[in-house]
């Protein structure tokens, strides 16, 4: 898969940051700093050399020594205060606490610990402490996600709102952290409706075998679940419209790309498409491209 624009912009503003931080560093040093080739360090150089602040003129650019660089050494002459975001000690300490929440729902993937646990570090130990995870049953977040990627009903023991323990059968569909409190969104076979789930309630969960049915329902506002497979081919230098779709696989075409993604909302996709129009090769299906039709007529009508 072609690399995402929002992974090369993320580097080379790393490595701005760097040669601020550690003077002339050769391209090689950088290339395993990066973990790219030295290829790709002297392609970022060059697109760096010729970017800056608005206005783009001769002292608004970033600069580098052009002897060095012909030798294969970096060294930043005017980097323009253009560098990766630095987070204050408050910003941190405001990140720690949302992120904290989300792990004591017990809905956080480990990345958020793992997030937590870096800014910690970096503002020191004693700073701030995290809030410690929900006592949830072992296992069970780990089994709900499986059933949720995998679409398999699953059995649960679920103490409900009259604290009775009742046993069901649920078709889960997403989970969700909302005011610090983490829910599983299902379809349950008891009630014979969509249900709202707290996780902390769950005492134990059972994964079976019976494949999930019904959709997820729309009453949180839309549905996540795809409802055709698309093929978009546009140009490579447009790519960042689609490259954050969920699900999406791009492959590199000569001067082109080539995005195929699953559809859950025509409307939004075609807004995304409809940024880069001029760009665009084909698109596929007929119902993704009726949709993009109707928006661009909208917007021609809106301006006549």
């Amino acid at each position: 898969m072609a690399e995402r624009a929002i992974d090369r912009v993320t580097r080379m503003l790393g490595i701005v940051s760097y040669l601020e931080a550690n003077g002339d560093t050769s391209f090689d040093t950088l290339a395993a700093q990066f973990g790219v080739g030295r290829e790709e360090i002297e392609r970022d150089v060059a697109t760096l050399w010729v970017s800056g602040l608005p206005g783009y003129m001769p002292d608004d650019l970033i600069d580098f020594d052009g002897d060095l660089f012909d030798q294969g050494v970096a060294r930043l002459t005017a980097g323009q205060g253009v560098r990766q975001v630095r987070l204050s000690a408050r910003e941190a300490v405001a990140l720690i606490g949302a992120l904290s929440s989300f792990l004591a729902s017990g809905a956080a993937p480990a990345a958020a610990e793992t997030a937590v646990h870096k800014l910690q570090g970096a503002l020191g130990a004693d700073t701030v402490r995290s809030a410690a995870p929900a006592q949830l049953p072992a296992g069970l977040v780990e089994t709900l996600r499986e059933a949720v990627l995998s679409k398999h009903v699953v059995t649960l023991d679920y103490v409900d709102a009259k604290d009775q323990l009742t046993s069901r059968v649920v078709e889960p569909h997403r989970m969700v952290s909302i005011g610090g409190v983490a829910y599983l969104e299902c379809f349950c076979h008891r009630a014979q409706g969509y249900r709202t789930l707290r996780l902390d309630r769950i005492k134990s969960a059972t994964a079976g075998d019976d494949p999930v049915t019904t959709p997820p329902s729309d009453a949180v506002g839309f549905s996540l679940e795809p409802t055709f497979e698309a093929r978009v081919v546009l140009a490579r230098s447009a790519r960042w419209a689609v490259e954050d779709l969920p699900g999406i696989s791009i492959e590199a075409a000569g001067d082109d790309v080539i995005a195929t993604f699953g559809v859950a909302d025509a409307d939004y996709v075609a807004s995304r498409l409809l940024a880069v129009g001029p760009y665009l090769r084909t698109v596929e299906p007929a119902p993704l491209r009726a949709t993009l039709a109707a928006r661009a007529r909208a917007v021609l009508e809106a301006h006549a």
